[in-house]
């Protein structure tokens, strides 16, 4: 008895192509929050490595990350609701960044990205 081989169907293909369709506008979606979420990562940590940034006070710290988030264009994340400084210690702070980003998929379906992290900063001198 022969048997001969076949590829996938239409269907298959069909099927395929949509995944490959969802995932990507998955990826369009998901791609600036975390692109934003790690600048401001970097806006708070840059200050352990850069000797230039001069922060005496939490009002200079929070002047810092405002001015930051204005440059590199961070608009949907407030920085007063999404990030807390205390001061710890003489020379250190404690930056805790906590937020959601709430982003739609398609019509009644969004992807919620929440983010919570705790950064020990020591400004060089």
């Amino acid at each position: 008895m022969r048997h001969s081989q076949k590829g996938m169907s239409f269907f298959g293909w069909l099927a395929v192509i949509a995944l490959i369709i969802f995932g990507l506008v998955i990826v369009m979606k998901l791609a600036p929050i975390y692109m934003e979420h790690f600048t401001l990562r970097k806006i708070v940590t840059e200050v352990n490595e850069d000797p230039t940034i001069k922060i005496g006070s939490l009002r200079d710290f929070h002047n810092h990350i405002e001015k930051g988030m204005q440059i590199n264009s961070i608009r949907d994340i407030k920085a007063k609701d999404a990030i807390a400084i205390t001061a710890s210690g003489t020379d250190a702070y404690t930056v805790v960044i906590k937020y959601e980003v709430r982003s739609p998929i398609i019509q009644n379906v969004d992807a919620l990205v929440h983010f919570d992290e705790t950064h020990i900063i020591r400004p060089l001198k």
